[in-house]
């Protein structure tokens, strides 16, 4: 039977997991990496002239949240099949971006063997996904649905936002980040804005709460 070759795109701002990748893709007959990206901005960039048929994609990146990602994926790039490359390991997370149109979940503690079953599972029109059900909650209560809830909420965040809010889980002032992240403190304030909005937070206060129980701090 020939082999049927498959171009694939990766975005992920981790140099390491690129450079991985592409070492095991020369040892793939088939699959050939056309391209790599570190944030949102730049893989929108690229796909139009990488045209890759499956797309590795990390959930935290630079540029906007993993949600508008794959929303403008489905929008603009309809051709284009993602299989998600994330180091979150939640079943209700990958449930919930299988729904949004993802064609694939695959924890970046799988095996070589694995990241190319995937590929190839997902570039032939299947869904896959790699069960991780060692950190599924036996039962429903309230408590664990509040914490995945605020899970995903974390994940909205961008690199720069969980920044901030690690400094100002420890205390430090708009002036202080600022000057820790080079940056203004009218800059740190429009992320703290944006981080209570995005976590639907009303003070400084929940936003410390937030943080410890996501085990930030």
């Amino acid at each position: 039977m020939k082999q049927t070759n498959i171009n694939v795109f990766i975005a992920d701002d981790h140099p390491v997991v690129v450079a991985g990748v592409s070492t095991l893709f020369k040892k793939a007959p088939g699959l050939n990496l056309v391209g790599s990206a570190h944030s949102s901005d730049q893989l929108f960039n690229c796909l139009p002239t990488a045209r890759p048929q499956v797309l590795l994609l990390d959930l935290n990146m630079s540029g906007q949240d993993y949600t508008r990602n794959i929303k403008q994926l489905q929008e603009e790039f309809p051709w284009v099949k993602v299989l998600i490359y994330s180091g979150y390991q939640s079943f209700d997370l990958a449930k919930s971006l299988l729904n949004m149109g993802a064609k694939g979940y695959l924890h970046k503690s799988a095996e070589p063997v694995q990241l190319i079953e995937a590929i190839q599972a997902v570039h032939s029109g299947e869904v896959y996904y790699q069960p991780v059900r060692k950190i599924q909650p036996r039962k429903k209560d309230k408590k664990a649905g509040a914490l995945t809830d605020d899970f995903q909420k974390r994940l909205r965040l961008s690199k720069r936002e969980q920044e901030i809010l690690v400094l100002i889980s420890k205390g430090l002032t708009s002036q202080r980040i600022g000057n820790t992240l080079f940056i203004s403190k009218y800059t740190v304030e429009t992320h703290r804005k944006n981080i209570l909005r995005k976590l639907d937070l009303n003070s400084s206060t929940e936003l410390v709460k937030f943080a410890i129980q996501q085990g930030l701090v």
